[in-house]
Order: C-alpha cells, then structure tokens, then sequence
C-alpha cells in the first residue's frame, strides 16, 4: 500500500508542481509583458513630451522674430524722431508707443524669461521717449523764446528809428501859416 499512497502524493505532488509552474510562468510572463508595455507607453509620452517642447520652441522663435521686427520698426521711427524728420512729432511719438504695446503684448508672459533683452530694451526706450518729448518741448519754448526777442528786437528797430528823427526838423507850425 505504502506504494499506492505514494503515488498518489506523487500525483498530487506534481499536480501541484504543475500548478505553481503555470501560475509562476504567468506571474514571469505578466512582469514581463507589463516592463515591455510600460517601456514603450513611456517612449510614446517621452515622444509626446519632446514634440510639445519642440512646438513651444518654434512658437517662441516665432515670436522672437516678430518682436525683431517691432523692435527694428521701433528703432527707425525712434532715429527719425531723434534726426527730427518728421513734421509730426507727437504722431510718431505715439505710433512707437503704440508699437511698443504690441511689442509687450508679443512678448506677453514670456518677458520675464525668454525675452528679458527686450523687456529691458522696451522699458528704456518708454524713458528715452519721456526725455525726448521734454526735449521737444524744451526746444519750442526756446523756438518761442527766439521768436518773441526777434519781434521784440524788430519793436526795438522801429522805435529807435523813430527816436532818431529829430521833432524839431519836422516842425512846420507858424512857418508854414504864414
């Protein structure tokens, strides 16, 4: 009997072995599969990721051209009113400030971290503006100033040329009566 018996723990034995080989063969196979899934899930969001930088990037150089030309539109208009080219002055004072707004809306969150040069540049060139506006202002007054003693000076003239005749000469009174 002692070799029934073992037989059937034999059989057991191996029905168990068998067993614990199926379930630890898909326990392996399942770690396995799931490290090769999330090897190439991670890639695709690793791809994902790169392909948003890259958009980002381009956008950024986009921008970063658009403000170059604002920037080179503002720097022709800023030479013009420092050569005084222009008969208008404060209509080309308020189209670089209007240019400026545009640029600051271009640059918008990003002024602080990518654009920095023409934040800084930006900023500047609104005190530049402020200083040139009070030069203008300076130099009509003085324009003014030179116009009221030029007229003054003519006023002057004509009174010393009239001073200069002498009154006596030009008395006819009692002479010409009689």
């Amino acid at each position: 009997m002692s070799s029934n018996r073992e037989k059937k723990l034999n059989q057991s034995d191996v029905r168990i072995g068998i067993w614990k080989f199926v379930l630890s063969f898909l326990v392996l196979s399942g770690v396995s599969f799931m490290s090769v899934f999330f090897f190439f899930k991670s890639y695709d969001q690793q791809r994902e990721g790169i392909n948003r930088e890259v958009a980002s990037y381009q956008e950024l150089l986009e921008r970063s051209d658009v403000l170059k030309n604002h920037m080179d539109d503002i720097y022709q208009k800023m030479e013009q009113l420092d050569a005084n080219k222009v008969d208008n002055d404060i209509f080309l004072r308020n189209n670089i400030l209007s240019n400026i707004q545009l640029a600051r809306e271009v640059m918008g969150k990003d002024s602080a971290q990518n654009f920095k040069h023409y934040a800084i540049l930006i900023n500047q060139i609104g005190s530049m503006i402020d200083l040139k506006t009070r030069i203008i202002e300076v130099e009509h007054e003085k324009e003014m100033a030179r116009r009221d003693i030029e007229e003054c000076m003519g006023k002057v003239d004509i009174a010393n040329d009239k001073l200069r005749i002498d009154p006596t000469r030009k008395f006819t009174g009692s002479r010409r009566r009689r």
